[in-house]
């Protein structure tokens, strides 16, 4: 095979993931903002590539090694009949019905993972999501590599001691990471009565909200019940406030990746000098 075939192909699988949405997301922009989509396009021209970045070190560098993990997962809890679901119960319940509750159960564990990653534990990782100030659906994908371990680690196991089918996590994965693009546009919709169902992209809005009332709610991506069922909805109109975080993260590649890094041995050194453990001097 031609080294110039080899590499576009290379390419293609790279790009094809953001393709599609790429393409549907610009036209559902330029259906609501017509000639002001281009423009609200290149006011997101830095943090964008920021994001691109983090995803192209993602795909070659994280994904992989995350794939033979969830490949781990599903074969200890196999091999050692860890599932508290059997397989016989999600084959009688027929695949629409197993769906559901592999999305319903998948939303309800992302919520509890996702209030995780905002505990002081985690936030430093989870805070390069949240530092897009101009967010859109490219936002769903900006993750650090920490976060994506968490992520992934705990939903897949959780799932998979439920005893759900490969396929059904599977599709749930694919239904949750797409409709997760779709509340990080920017789109002005509450959804009505419904929004007290699904997350809205409204809801989500707030939920990136930079030092307000409400920034530290919101925390499902499918549905809005488990928000409201754990006090933690808030959705007071259209969300207009600045997005982002208080810390600077940076831009580009490195900075990102560090920023976790560099959050934790502060907070460690700081704990260390309080102690007495590193001296004063040393901890500057």
């Amino acid at each position: 095979m031609p080294v110039t075939v080899f590499f576009a192909k290379v390419m293609w699988l790279v790009v094809e993931p953001l393709f599609w949405p790429a393409v549907a997301f610009a036209l559902l922009a330029l259906a609501m903002k017509g000639r002001g989509a281009i423009e609200s396009a290149r006011q997101t021209k830095r943090e964008t590539g920021t994001t691109l970045a983090l995803y192209v070190f993602d795909f070659f560098l994280v994904a992989p090694p995350l794939g033979i993990a969830i490949a781990l997962i599903a074969t200890t809890v196999s091999r050692f009949s860890l599932s508290f679901v059997s397989e016989s119960t999600w084959s009688a319940a027929g695949a629409p019905l197993t769906l559901l509750f592999a999305v319903f159960l998948g939303d309800f564990t992302s919520y509890w993972r996702h209030r995780f990653e905002h505990t002081r534990w985690l936030w430093p990782a989870h805070a390069i999501h949240h530092s897009d100030t101009e967010m859109t659906w490219l936002t769903g994908t900006r993750f650090h590599p920490v976060n994506r371990v968490t992520t992934v680690l705990i939903d897949t196991t959780v799932l998979a001691l439920l005893g759900l089918p490969a396929w059904a996590i599977t599709v749930n994965e694919l239904i949750r990471h797409y409709y997760g693009e779709f509340i990080h546009a920017d789109c002005p919709w509450t959804y009505g009565l419904l929004g007290r169902v699904f997350v809205s992209p409204v809801m989500h809005r707030w939920h990136h909200a930079r030092d307000v009332e409400g920034s530290g709610s919101n925390f499902a991506t499918v549905f809005s019940v488990f928000d409201q069922a754990f006090g933690t909805y808030y959705v007071p109109g259209p969300c207009t406030v600045p997005l982002g975080v208080n810390e600077d993260v940076g831009q580009g590649l490195s900075r990102p990746l560090m920023f976790p890094f560099l959050s934790w041995w502060r907070v460690a050194r700081e704990r260390l000098t309080a102690r007495g453990v590193v001296a004063e001097t040393d901890a500057t």
